[in-house]
């Protein structure tokens, strides 16, 4: 429990990509992140290809590492970073900071709760209380800035997204594949 409460919050530390987006323009964000995406990418590369430089990452940043992670998976900050900017790039302002909101907030709640309260098992290592957590902060989140049904469409779609099992990390697919279908919704 403790590894994953650090891990979330550096999880939680992503808070502060939308809350930047709020205040600069698409093109600016794009430039930032674009940077910050490379300077990750680079950083995966690397550890994979100089042995020094892995041995380096992996001392460092070990105890935030998933067991996939360590074996070859790319991390899920690498992955936040990936789609944060193809939030930004693709979605409208308002609907690209519901996203990665989605991605921080729902997934914290959902690891949290479902960590402490999951009683009830869903699709592996997930748990019903974990999803109903997800959902409820998404939904908040989404009727913040977006019209009821298209918020709880959305957030069920998150919800939805971040249970099942996908063999791509879900910092990847619950932004994006709910953030699409909010898209076409508005």
């Amino acid at each position: 429990m403790l590894g994953e409460l650090l891990r979330k919050s550096i999880h939680l530390s992503g808070f502060v990509l939308p809350v930047i987006y709020l205040f600069l323009d698409k093109p600016t964000m794009l430039i930032l992140i674009g940077v910050l995406t490379g300077f990750a990418l680079t950083a995966e590369l690397m550890k994979w290809l100089s042995p020094r430089f892995g041995e380096f990452f992996f001392k460092i940043f070990a105890s935030l590492l998933r067991t996939h992670e360590r074996k070859g998976a790319m991390t899920g900050a690498t992955y936040y970073l990936i789609s944060a900017f193809l939030c930004i790039f693709f979605f409208a302002k308002t609907l690209a900071i519901v996203c990665i909101f989605f991605m921080i907030l729902g997934d914290l709640a959902a690891a949290l709760v479902g960590k402490k309260w999951g009683r009830t098992k869903l699709l592996g290592k997930k748990s019903l209380e974990g999803s109903a957590a997800c959902f409820v902060v998404c939904t908040l989140i989404a009727l913040v800035e977006l019209n009821p049904v298209t918020a709880v469409i959305g957030a069920f779609v998150a919800t939805i997204v971040e249970l099942i099992p996908f063999p791509i990390d879900d910092n990847l697919t619950v932004p994006l594949v709910s953030g699409a279908v909010m898209h076409f919704l508005m």
